[in-house]
């Protein structure tokens, strides 16, 4: 039997996995189901900070977790009308709940999920596509990886929620026949697989910008910090561009594999960071070499927050550069689009005798009782 193989994943708020083989009479996905997003989205608990489950709650949740995925993976072929994946091996056996991904460092192992469909030999398209995790504050975003073969360059799809991959069958049928020996996804002549439609460089830089806005509220915050130290556009400016060039190059660094740190040390220095800032604007209203290299160091950090991003998605070596530039600009783009929001929502008041009274000091306050609620809470997970 001829197939091809390829690999997904999902950003969400961590990561679920998804691997999926194509042949000529079906699909298989097989689905590592993150743990704490299960939790949420089925709102099986009331503590937010426990984020593995239990054996029993495994068994408990089963029929539920697998109506969850079933209806949320769309697919449908040209000669049939959509249709539910069946389902194997579920609740997996046996169920493994943790997995040490670094010495001494336990986390909540995903839980494998897998549906089947059947393809007729009549059927000339196929459509694909999904809708996990799919609400706000979640960025969903699904890479696929097609595999060409052995010492073939892999070809990258990024795919968001609800994108649906169309997949041309006829066109894989034909370049796969008699090519047992070296696999390879639908497309002429071992071409990039034309039938899949996407723009990897704008989905990365949809991707840097949603990550801002409007669901990086952390990050959202922190440049309001920025933002809110003086209403001028020259202090703003010299703090955007230290925080700019700081996250720029701990993003490259982390993705490259050069240096990074784990998400249990950076998440609470961001929210640190964000409290930081906050607390100083109260003190301050114009701009210090302390501000500069405070910030510098500040983007340092939120720049390996922004890579953990980047790395989920699993780009090849030879896309990351493109990747880095892509989605570097939407981060930018995210930001620039904060302080326009702040700059039209403050422009008539910023120089009136209330506005750091009632307008500016309140702001900042919230600001940093957010960062320092955040960096307690980020430190007990």
């Amino acid at each position: 039997m001829v197939c091809w193989e390829f690999s997904a994943s999902a950003h969400t708020a961590s990561l679920t996995r998804v691997d999926a083989q194509l042949t000529t009479n079906s699909l298989t996905l097989t689905f590592q189901l993150n743990q704490p997003d299960l939790l949420q989205f089925l709102n099986a608990r009331t503590n937010d900070a426990v984020v593995q489950m239990t054996e029993a709650e495994v068994r408990t949740l089963a029929p539920r977790i697998a109506e969850y995925v079933q209806t949320r993976v769309h697919f449908a072929l040209d000669t049939n009308p959509p249709v539910r994946g069946v389902l194997s091996n579920w609740p997996p056996s046996p169920i493994v709940l943790t997995r040490e991904d670094r010495p001494g460092e336990v986390v909540p192992a995903p839980l494998p999920l897998t549906l089947r469909w059947d393809i007729p030999a009549t059927a000339k398209e196929m459509e694909l596509s999904f809708s996990l995790f799919n609400t706000v504050g979640f960025a969903a975003l699904f890479e696929v990886l097609f595999h060409r073969g052995k010492d073939i360059p892999p070809v990258l799809q990024l795919v968001q929620s609800r994108q649906a991959m169309v997949i041309d069958l006829t066109a894989f049928q034909e370049d796969t026949r008699g090519a047992e020996a070296v696999p390879g996804p639908p497309g002429k002549g071992g071409a990039a697989p034309a039938p899949v439609r996407g723009n990897t460089a704008w989905q990365l830089v949809e991707l840097g910008f949603t990550h801002i806005l409007p669901k990086g509220l952390d990050h959202i915050l922190f440049v309001l910090g920025l933002f809110l130290l003086s209403p001028k556009l020259k202090p703003l400016l010299w703090q955007v561009t230290a925080f700019t060039l700081a996250h720029s190059l701990t993003l490259a660094l982390a993705v490259l594999g050069i240096f990074a740190l784990p998400g249990r040390v950076v998440e609470p220095l961001i929210a640190l960071s964000i409290a930081v800032v906050a607390i100083e604007n109260l003190f301050r209203s114009g701009v210090s070499p302390w501000r500069w290299v405070a910030v510098f160091g500040f983007g340092l950090i939120h720049g390996l927050g922004f890579a953990g991003v980047l790395s989920e998605v699993g780009l090849p070596r030879e896309q990351i550069g493109v990747a880095l530039l892509s989605f570097n600009i939407g981060v930018e783009l995210g930001q620039l689009a904060v302080i326009a929001i702040a700059f039209a929502a403050t422009k008539w008041c910023a120089d009136r005798a209330w506005y750091g009274p009632w307008v500016r000091r309140p702001a900042c306050l919230l600001i940093a009782l957010a960062g320092v609620v955040w960096t307690v809470e980020r430190l007990m997970q």
